[in-house]
This record gives structure tokens, sequence and C-alpha cells, in this order.
């Protein structure tokens, strides 16, 4: 049996299309892959020809796939919708595939183990600091790459919107920066306002002075890439290396992240890829005990509509954050002076009116 099926390759060009609307290349890759196992399970069958047969073939080939439960709930979720579109689009007999569609899904005790929270290691605000002081500032490119860590922090954005940013959606005077769909790549195409994250005059001081490098010695313009790719030349060996920064943005977020893992790694550290910072300013807002508006606030800052989103996936407590907040409830906070102050005046004036 070939391993390629020129009905389902058809079939699959029209999905995509309608996916490209809507999802990130990434996402779509995903969703490919999954359907890709399943076409495997069932010998390239046709798609149209789904029943539960050819369902259940699939489920034991996945539950047979050594990978997390959460990972298998997902493709299978992918594999679903998938047909959900085909019968949607009149492509299927929703009643020849009803049997097939409501069999298509993990048992109850696997959809509870793939809901299981997953546990994200993240470095703190001061680990990060850390590791950009340790990071060479001899060259443009060393200088793109510590400020690079430091933006990342600052903004809380995606590796994928960083990438795509130019300088003028950093408003440094408004300590604001604008994530445009029109220009930047941000997660469903949404438009994004974001306001520096107060993670210290250490990561400030040292994007204020990369944005001054890139337009006083470097001569980059506001449409020019905030974080550009790197030059690479023969040199005097005819070796190819690295020369210093282009004005072109990078393809992906690929070298985003290498640069990540080795800025880690070389001071010591495991790696914590970019996506990650979010957690730690979600370990940042926990600290500071913030109020219901300025959770809000910082949940908007990093994106989201809705501030459950923000919670559920970036504000899992670890163990011992989780330990300290269980002991403190019912114990008395601790004295804020300005409310001391204010509560003073209200019995002083009580008082005068009792008296």
């Amino acid at each position: 049996m070939p391993e390629v099926n020129p009905k389902n390759e058809r079939l699959k060009l029209e999905w995509i299309e309608e996916l490209q609307i809507q999802k990130a290349e990434s996402t779509i890759d995903q969703r490919l892959a999954a359907l890709g196992q399943y076409e495997a399970a069932t010998g390239w069958a046709d798609f149209a020809a789904i029943d539960r047969d050819k369902v259940n073939l699939y489920l034991e080939a996945i539950r047979a796939t050594p990978t997390r439960m959460r990972t298998k709930k997902a493709k299978v979720r992918h594999v679903r919708g998938f047909f959900d579109w085909m019968r949607d689009d009149e492509k299927l007999s929703p009643k020849k595939v009803r049997k097939a569609l409501l069999s298509l899904r993990l048992t109850d005790k696997e959809e509870r183990a793939g809901n299981a929270v997953k546990r994200v290691n993240h470095a703190t605000v001061a680990q990060i600091i850390a590791t950009i002081q340790s990071m060479p500032k001899a060259s443009a490119i060393d200088r793109r790459n510590r400020a690079l860590l430091a933006f990342t922090l600052l903004s809380g954005a995606r590796d994928g919107a960083i990438v795509s940013m130019k300088l003028k959606h950093v408003l440094w005077n408004d300590r604001e920066i604008i994530q445009d769909p029109d220009e930047v790549a941000t997660k469903a195409s949404k438009m994004i306002q974001t306001w520096f994250f107060p993670v210290g005059e250490a990561i400030e001081d040292e994007v204020k002075s990369y944005l001054d490098y890139l337009k006083d010695d470097l001569g980059f313009a506001p449409t020019d890439p905030l974080f550009p790719s790197t030059l690479v030349r023969q040199d005097a060996l005819d070796r190819f290396a690295p020369m210093g920064l282009t004005k072109a943005h990078w393809s992906s977020a690929a070298p985003m992240r290498k640069i990540f893992k080795v800025a880690f790694t070389e001071n010591g550290m495991k790696y914590y890829n970019p996506h990650s910072f979010r957690n730690t300013l979600m370990a940042l807002a926990y600290e500071r005990d913030l109020g219901p508006k300025q959770m809000k606030a910082w949940s908007q800052n990093l994106g989201h509509s809705k501030l459950d989103v923000t919670f559920n996936s970036y504000g899992n407590l670890d163990a011992n954050a989780q330990r300290r907040a269980m002991l403190n409830i019912g114990k008395a906070p601790k004295p804020d002076a300005g409310m001391a102050a204010i509560q003073a005046m209200i019995d002083e004036a009580v008082a005068k009116r009792m008296g």
C-alpha cells in the first residue's frame, strides 16, 4: 500500500486553505502530523471510508505511542477536528459517520490524564538578569543577544511576535509595545498593546542601551527589524563566519531559541525557552500580590482577553509556592503603613464626633 493517498491529499489541501486563515504554520503542521498518524494506522484508506473499525485501529496506534497522555489527547482532537470539518462541509454523510465520530475519543480516564496540569519550570527574574550579565557584550551580535533575553522579559511577548517586530513597535517614552497583527506575528492575529512589565532597571537599561545602539551607531530606521538576523560572510580564511547584523528579520524563532539555550547553559543553568518567561512573569505577579484590577491588566499585557487563560496557562503554583500560600491562609496580613494612617484618621474623626 503506497504511503500517499491522492484523494486524501486533495482533502488535506482544502482543509489547509481554511486553516491558514486563522492558524499559525506551526499549528497547521501539528494537525497534519496527527492526521498522518491516522492514515498510517488505517493503511492510508480513504478518509471518506471512516468507520468504527478504522477509528479503533487509530486509537490503538495512538495508545501504543510512547508520548504523554496530554499529547495523545491533542492528536485525537486534531483528527476529530478534521473529520468534523469533512462532515460540516458535506464531504461525509452525518448519519453514516455518526457512530464512528462518537467513538473517536479517548476514554474518560485517559481524558482526565490528558487534562493533568503540565508542570512548567521557569527561571526567576534574578536568574534571568544574572544570565544576561554573564553574556559577552563585545560585538553587535552580543548586544543583540543580551537585549533579546531582556526584551522578552520586559514585554512578555511570544517569540514569534518578537522576531517579527520592528523598531517602531517600541514606544520607549510611553513604555509601550504595539503588537500590530498587520506587521507582527501575534497569536490568532490579535492586536496586543503591552506596557513594560515591572522587572527592574537592569532589564530596562539593557534594552534601552541596545535600542540607542541600533539607531545611533548602526543607523537603523523605525521600519528596520528590532532583532535582525546575523550577517554571515567569508573570513580571511574563506570560512563562513558571523560578521555582524543584517537589516532583515529572522525567518523563524528558531535562532532566538538557540540564543536562549546557549545563554543559559553557558551560565551553568538548564535551558529555559523564551515562552517560559511568561511563566516567570506570572510568578512575579503572585509575588507582588496584585489586586483584581492589576491582575486583569497583567493578563491583558500578556495578550489574554480572559483572565482564566492567564491563570490556567501560566499561573500554576509550584509545590513550595502552594505550601506557603496554604500555610498563610488565615494569618493576619502584614500591616500596611498607608492603610494604618488612613485608619488612624478615621478613628480620630469618629472620636471627635462621639465626643
